[in-house]
């Protein structure tokens, strides 16, 4: 079924990994690009391996779904900070995508914004919060962090980290911008953005979405929009490389 690409929507496209069977597993790797297989065989960790193959299938399954290209026949390039984008020769104009993974799922944005963002992640990931959150959180969301119960603090911290990598990731600048520079605030409900001094960007071209498409996963998404502000879908996919 063919999707059609609305300029006021951001799809948010999701797999769980649990439901990645063998039989999408084997579609999957004949969809890859010979790099792509490369990447794959590369990976050590059967996790990660497993991620990166789902994330690249749903890319290419997804894509499908908006422009008549076979999943297969999709070529992607990737800037310096290794953003990856349609190849231009393709001749696919305003249709853009990003693409997050974690333990457990998989995700995709799809829209008409060129910069565009997502990230995922697991809220009960096994981290340290305590040494990791002064090095993520800017000042005022340090504050708040540190007046928060313990049980409190993980959704507080991953929905601010996940925001802030989507936010870095629809740059497409990569480890070049402090997220600590980088403040969330959801008191007026709606997340909103603002930067410090390091950061040269308007903070109102900024549209943010928190979203929780799993009762264990956290999404963030950023996007610039030229005009308005879109809304954002979450969507489905049961079955990747069948659509």
């Amino acid at each position: 079924m063919k999707e059609i690409l609305d300029l006021n929507r951001i799809d948010i496209w999701y797999h769980q990994l649990d439901e990645f069977t063998d039989e999408n597993q084997a579609a999957c790797l004949r969809l890859l690009s010979r790099p792509e297989q490369q990447r794959h065989d590369s990976i050590s960790s059967h996790a990660a391996r497993l991620q990166y193959l789902a994330g690249r299938g749903l890319v290419r399954t997804v894509l499908s779904r908006y422009h008549d290209i076979r999943p297969e026949m999709w070529r992607f390039v990737a800037n310096r900070n290794d953003r990856p984008f349609i190849d231009p020769e393709l001749g696919v104009a305003a249709l853009h995508f990003n693409l997050s993974h974690t333990d457990g799922l998989v995700v995709c944005a799809i829209g008409s914004v060129e910069e565009i963002g997502v990230d995922v992640e697991r809220r009960d990931r096994d981290i340290c919060l305590d040494e990791l959150a002064p090095v993520v959180l800017a000042t005022a969301e340090m504050e708040r962090f540190s007046k928060l119960s313990y049980m409190d603090r993980p959704e507080f911290f991953f929905a601010h980290w996940t925001l802030k990598e989507a936010y870095v990731k629809a740059r497409g600048m990569g480890l070049s911008l402090p997220v600590k520079e980088v403040c969330v605030d959801f008191a007026s409900g709606s997340p909103r953005i603002s930067f410090t001094n390091p950061i040269d960007d308007d903070q109102w071209r900024w549209r943010l979405w928190s979203l929780r498409p799993t009762k264990e996963h956290i999404v963030g998404v950023a996007a610039a929009p030229a005009a308005g502000s879109p809304t954002v879908e979450l969507r489905r996919l049961q079955a990747i490389s069948r659509g």
